[in-house]
Order: structure tokens, then sequence, then C-alpha cells
């Protein structure tokens, strides 16, 4: 896997941006789902870090991170920076764990996992997440034509995904959906920005609800997010 990402770090830009270190945009988009989750001491791990940006958010709040990360270059920032380092294999977390997790997350993840490493992630969540503990997850939504860029933009990508297909693979597990839908669209700027970004959201509002009145509840939205709960 790790030829696949070959001068990935290049290509995100990740090679010259500071290590765990989110933007306001990020901290905002994090805090609207977790912020009430992630706690001082709480144990999060995120699958596939990259640059630590959501590991950075959880630890600026006083979580203890972890996480696990193909890629050599972002493995050896993550040493440095004293994150807990957990293999890829699903199954070896617990032993690597010093307890239940409160948080799993998986951002722009799941499309770069086959079906079966995905079915791995949701099993191991529902053994390593404490009671009330979350999965958080986004991934470019394959119910929407408005996914293709992101989707087929990346070879890396090589499951197409959608909130009832994670549902499926959740399916008898100890998870239950809390939340499932468009991303939360956070905006730092000046008034100017706030005023277009609520024109484009108003827009994009009124084209969805053509869109279903035409064809049916079809979800537009390029990407999805999704909140699992361990039950």
């Amino acid at each position: 896997m790790e030829d696949g990402y070959l001068h990935y770090q290049e290509l995100k830009g990740w090679d010259e941006a500071p290590f765990m270190q989110p933007s306001p945009t990020d901290a905002r988009f994090f805090g609207h789902y977790l912020a009430g989750a992630v706690t001082a001491g709480a144990l999060v791990a995120e699958v596939g870090f990259g640059n630590g940006n959501f590991l950075g958010w959880a630890a600026a709040r006083g979580a203890r991170v972890f996480g696990s990360e193909v890629q050599p270059a972002a493995r050896e920032k993550a040493i440095a920076a004293g994150v807990g380092l957990l293999p890829l294999d699903f199954g070896s977390w617990q032993a690597a764990l010093p307890g239940r997790l409160r948080i799993i997350a998986a951002v722009d993840v799941m499309e770069h996992l086959t079906r079966d490493q995905n079915a791995a992630l949701l099993a191991a969540s529902a053994r390593l997440l404490e009671p009330g503990g979350l999965l958080f997850v986004r991934f470019p939504n394959g119910q929407s034509p408005l996914s293709l860029p992101i989707q087929y933009g990346d070879q890396t990508h090589v499951s197409v995904l959608s909130a009832p297909i994670v549902e499926q693979l959740a399916r008898g597990l100890a998870l239950e959906t809390v939340f499932s839908g468009r991303p939360f669209r956070p905006y730092v700027g000046g008034l100017p920005g706030h005023a277009a970004r609520k024109i484009q959201d108003l827009a994009r509002g009124m084209a969805d609800r053509v869109i279903r009145l035409l064809y049916g509840p079809l979800p537009m939205h390029a990407n999805t997010v999704m909140v699992l709960r361990r039950t």
C-alpha cells in the first residue's frame, strides 16, 4: 500500500505544512460534531491521520491521541510529536491501547480502504469504543454525481461508499447511527464571505429540493459525514 502513496505528502502539501496544527475552519468543523465528547484525558484514535489536523485538535483539548497511518513520513512526524502509533491492522489495536477509546475518527479515509478493511474498521470500533463512544467518519458520497471529482481525483481511492453501505457494514454490530448527512460547512472570515456562503448554501438547498421533487430523495451533497455511537 505504501507504494501507492509515494509523493502523497507533496501532493497534499503536507511536506511543508506544520504537523498537528488544524486551521480555524478545521477546528470549527471537528468541534461541531465532537466538542462535547473530546475532553481532557479521553482516549482518541484516528485512522489515516495524514498531517495530523484532527489529532492536533483533539490533543489541544487534552485528549490522549493515537493513530495509524500508511505513509512513513507522516509516521515519523507523529512519533516526534508524541502520538501513540497504532498498527495498520485494526485487529491488533487493542494490545497497543491503554484502555477503551472515546473517539475513533476516519476523516477522508474509508474511500482509501477495501470493503473488507472498512468492515474490519467498523467491527474494531464496536470492540474498542467505550459505551457511548463515537466513530466519526467523512467520505465522498457515492450516491451523488457531485462526488465524482473527489472520488475519482485520487488514484489511492479504492471504495465507493454511501451512508446505506456503511450502515449495511455495521449491521449486527453494537453501533447506532446518530448523524448521517451533509457536512457542516464552517466559515472563518469577514462579513462579505459569510454573506456569500449563506447565498451559496441557500442556492444549494433550493437545487436539492428541485432534484428531490423530480427524482426522489437523492442525497446530492458531495461528501457525507456519519457519527456512529457505541451502544
